[in-house]
């Protein structure tokens, strides 16, 4: 009896971390983990910044990005995205905070991985008009 109690208890130990496991942020090649705004385009010129502008791409299909100014952190906008090739996604924006009238949006993206690290991004709300930005990838601990 004592040997199925053990058993019960190791059997729902790694039941359980086999779950945590697989709802925390991996360490990632693919487009999923926390991204940083370093480069932002405008009439073909390239702007390189250190914004504090973050998006964080989920295992999920959800994302959400956040703004950091001096005062305060906003989450900018949220909701799910769609990866429709292996160029392009479709984020479907739930709440944006910053520009209201895009909620219930969505927001037509083209990405590029240049590294594992580095991702150009151009979105539009209207397929016609883009901002092309440059994305670097956060570092996770170990």
């Amino acid at each position: 009896m004592k040997n199925i109690i053990i058993l019960f208890f190791l059997t729902f130990s790694l039941v359980t971390n086999a779950q945590i496991k697989q709802t925390q942020l991996p360490a990632s090649k693919s487009i999923v983990g926390i991204w940083r705004q370093t480069t932002w385009v405008q009439n073909d010129k390239s702007f390189k910044i250190l914004t504090g502008n973050y998006k964080v791409i989920n295992t999920d299909s959800t994302y959400f990005t956040f703004v950091t100014w001096p005062e305060k952190t906003v989450i900018g906008h949220y909701g799910s995205y769609e990866i429709t090739s292996d160029s392009t996604l479709v984020e479907h924006i739930i709440t944006h905070s910053i520009h209201p009238n895009l909620n219930g949006k969505d927001q037509f993206t083209k990405f590029k991985q240049i590294d594992e690290n580095t991702m150009n991004m151009a979105w539009s709300l209207d397929n016609k008009n883009w901002v092309n930005e440059e994305w670097t990838r956060l570092p996770l601990s170990r």
